[in-house]
């Protein structure tokens, strides 16, 4: 399946092996796949507050979102931060098909980490990982709603999700109360609860670098078996 065209600051391309020599050698950070449909508002925010810190701790990321203005924004939130990678994937009649673009990022092999924010982000990030299986962090932003999926095609949405939160190796939540939301109403979760982290502040960023570090690392031992407190 083709992919459009996007636009790309980012072109260094190493295999999967040397990605991790890379990584273990010097004590490198890996490199992280970054991917939001509504880069704006808080979603834009958090990003803002959080990848700064982690870029001040190491990490590299490079983000692939819908062109326009928010994709705009967000870069140059970011500028002065050197080795940073910013992805424009059209969007057509209020569609951006961010899948196949985050799969053919994802098999060139220079990915720890593919980190999704916001349900829609997180159903094209899994969709584009089958197969590949790069360690997959779901940050959701806002608490499901009883009403949100109505319908025939409502509970084939909810299956999606179900499904894709499944899949996820962790997932962050904004605080205590939207991590029993996401039990309460995706309850299949709840013998993987020690996957679901709440991060009560965003200034919490050294407890966020060691979930992505331990994700990024395999170490799935490693993640906190409480939730992240402030």
């Amino acid at each position: 399946m083709s992919v459009r065209p996007a636009v790309s600051a980012d072109s260094a391309v190493v295999s999967a092996s040397d990605a991790m020599r890379l990584w273990s050698a010097a004590n490198h950070r890996p490199r992280i796949l970054l991917v939001a449909r509504w880069p704006q508002s808080g979603v834009g925010a958090h990003l803002l507050a959080n990848y700064s810190a982690l870029c001040a701790a190491g990490f590299r990321f490079t983000f692939i979102g819908p062109s326009g203005e928010a994709l705009d924004s967000l870069r140059a939130g970011f500028d002065g931060i050197e080795g940073l990678g910013f992805i424009g994937v059209p969007v057509e009649e209020r569609r951006c098909r961010l899948w196949p673009a985050i799969r053919a990022l994802l098999r060139e092999g220079r990915f720890g980490l593919l980190h999704s924010h916001g349900i829609t982000a997180a159903v094209h990030a899994a969709l584009a990982n089958l197969g590949i299986g790069v360690p997959h962090l779901v940050t959701l932003h806002k608490p499901l709603r009883p009403n949100q999926f109505p319908g025939w095609l409502g509970c084939l949405k909810r299956w999606v999700l179900k499904r894709t939160l499944q899949q996820a190796d962790a997932i962050v939540t904004a605080d205590e109360d939207a991590r029993a939301n996401l039990l309460e109403h995706v309850p299949s979760l709840r013998d993987r609860a020690h996957r679901i982290v709440a991060v009560a502040d965003d200034s919490q960023a050294e407890q966020l670098a060691a979930l992505v570090q331990a994700l990024a690392d395999r170490k799935f031992s490693l993640l906190p078996s409480e939730p992240i407190a402030a």
